[in-house]
């Protein structure tokens, strides 16, 4: 369960941001927390802003965050740090980006864990764990102090040995746990298993092509089920791989090594077909099929939003989706966080958290205040600023949608009126 983000000096974010989960002292809305224990979370965050305030820069900073923690261990001594610091100002390319998690993890202990890094080097790294109501040290590092690592004198014996077998561009929670360290373990496969991002359709279609490629046709049977309770009559969908290569001149379709041609791999493709059942004027029933690119851009975004749901609910995990409402209706986006907020549905805890245009979401008779964010770019220095409408005095009788388009929370954009020369 994710309770919080924070990010500093990362692409179009400048100063620290902070995307909180954990809900206010707002008593509206209780289908909308998730409660683990003590702990609370919200199940869905949504976000809204003007095109370049800067919502996908702050998936990218997770995404970014969470692949620099995953490949830690497969990175090399000479390889950089893939962190794109803001680039408005000349100081801030100097220094470090901060990323920063709180999170429930499989024991049901709240952890933080953060660290702040260059292209050549994480300047600093830290993990706390909550064994009662106060933060515990698990090990803190910093490149600018001697000796560089502090280890809790609980942890002393298992992590100080394990220091010497990390380097300065890797993270020494993957390290660690890579050693088999027990104190790093959960919150490491917390943050490698469990928060899924996507920013863009490729990302989101070669996921869901590799469920639907598995035979036992889980995947496909939700897809069905969820494309019927969208109101979408397909009747049935086939997916079928397919191996396609022709290999005609080997030269051209291998590759050369030491003069020697190296085959081709024969690649998979994935034919899909829908099947409509409809009926003719004597009510008689038939079925056609289609192929998959014949459907319309909201049915195949939900065919490939499918597995990508079905996991996160099974798992309980957290899912970022950059514009989750991208060609569908305005309905049916709200059907999709209907699902999160079914308790019968979403029976692991799992949260989604999205950007989007749609602002027909925007009624407190469905969302609480503090699941409402904004995301604007300050025009002067082009830096962003994320916000929630729990900052405005806002009451439960207002029209929220109403007063977004009309500029009252900021984060809409001001196009000039006049005539394109």
């Amino acid at each position: 369960m994710l309770l919080q983000f924070t990010v500093k000096n990362y692409m179009s974010i400048k100063e620290k941001q902070i995307l909180s989960l954990e809900p206010s002292a707002d008593k509206e809305h209780p289908e909308n927390i998730i409660i683990q224990n003590q702990f609370k979370a919200q199940n869905f965050s949504a976000i809204y802003g003007a095109n370049a305030s800067g919502k996908t820069s702050l998936f990218k900073a997770m995404t970014m965050a969470l692949i620099i923690i995953r490949t830690s261990n497969a990175r090399q001594l000479n390889i950089p740090i893939p962190v794109v610091p803001f680039k408005f100002t000349d100081d801030c390319e100097k220094i470090p980006s901060e990323f920063e998690f709180t999170f429930i993890a499989s024991d049901h202990k709240k952890y933080i864990y953060g660290f702040s890094a260059t292209a050549e080097k994480v300047t600093e790294e830290y993990l706390y764990r909550y064994d009662t109501y106060q933060p515990k040290m698990v090990f803190e590092r910093s490149a600018s102090r001697s000796p560089e690592y502090e280890i809790s004198r609980a942890e002393k014996k298992n992590l100080s040995p394990l220091v010497r077998m990390n380097t300065p561009n890797k993270l020494f929670l993957a390290t660690a746990t890579n050693w088999n360290a027990e104190a790093t373990k959960v919150p490491y496969t917390w943050l490698s298993e469990c928060i899924d991002t996507f920013t863009n359709s490729d990302e989101l279609i070669n996921y869901s092509m590799g469920k639907y490629a598995q035979e036992n046709g889980a995947y496909i049977d939700f897809a069905k089920k969820l494309l019927h309770q969208a109101d979408i009559n397909i009747s049935d969908i086939k997916v079928e791989q397919q191996e396609n290569v022709t290999v005609q001149n080997p030269a051209l379709n291998g590759v050369i090594i030491d003069n020697r041609i190296i085959p081709a791999v024969p690649q998979k493709t994935m034919k899909i077909t829908t099947s409509h059942t409809v009926e003719d004027e004597n009510h008689q029933e038939h079925q056609y099929s289609l192929l998959f690119q014949e459907e319309s851009l909201g049915t195949q975004q939900l065919f490939f939003l499918a597995p990508m749901l079905k996991d996160t609910f099974d798992n309980g995990k957290v899912l970022f989706i950059d514009e989750l409402d991208r060609s569908l209706h305005p309905f049916i986006v709200r059907f999709l966080v209907n699902l999160f907020r079914n308790a019968d549905i979403n029976k692991n805890g799992a949260q989604l958290i999205f950007t989007t245009h749609d602002t027909t979401l925007l009624s407190l008779s469905r969302m609480r205040r503090d699941q409402i964010n904004f995301v604007e770019k300050d025009a002067k220095t082009g830096a962003t600023v994320l916000y929630s409408l729990d900052d405005f005095s806002v009451r439960k009788t207002d029209n929220i949608e109403k007063g977004y388009l009309n500029g009252r929370y900021g984060a809409v954009p001001y196009p000039l009126t006049e005539e394109i020369i």
